[in-house]
């Protein structure tokens, strides 16, 4: 038996979000990305940390989806500026992407991050080879 080869291909696509300090509560789970209906895997992607979230030394970032709040990110800490790798699994989704900020307590002042995924959807092409 042979492979069937599969000469359809697709770019990559790519969202983001901006995440403030205004925008979420502690500990719920918040709709961030809206992806497109149908089934998409995520390849890559990272939360960008620009300004500390300052609640404590102990603020984290979680990024998931309808299956769970931690699929692609678990409790990273955003208490300081830098980059968070997700960590694509090969899941298949079929949900929008959220995040969830858990406080260290206090009383948080200040926190950006950006949230940025590549992804792409399985049964479309955007060209063939072949």
């Amino acid at each position: 038996m042979a492979i069937t080869l599969n000469t359809g291909r697709q770019d990559l696509k790519v969202a983001y979000v901006d995440i403030n300090l205004a925008d979420v509560a502690t500990g719920v789970d918040q709709d961030a990305i809206k992806m497109p209906a149908g089934n998409y895997v995520i390849v890559s992607g990272q939360v960008y940390t620009s300004e500390a979230w300052n609640s404590t030394s102990s603020d984290v970032i979680s990024v998931g989806d309808d299956d769970a709040y931690n699929t692609y990110l678990n409790a990273a800490s955003i208490a300081g500026t830098g980059i968070d790798d997700l960590v694509p699994t090969g899941v298949v989704g079929d949900g929008d992407i959220t995040v969830r900020w858990v406080s260290g307590g206090g009383t948080p002042t200040t926190g950006i991050s950006r949230l940025a995924i590549q992804y792409y959807m399985l049964g479309r092409a955007d060209s063939t080879f072949g």
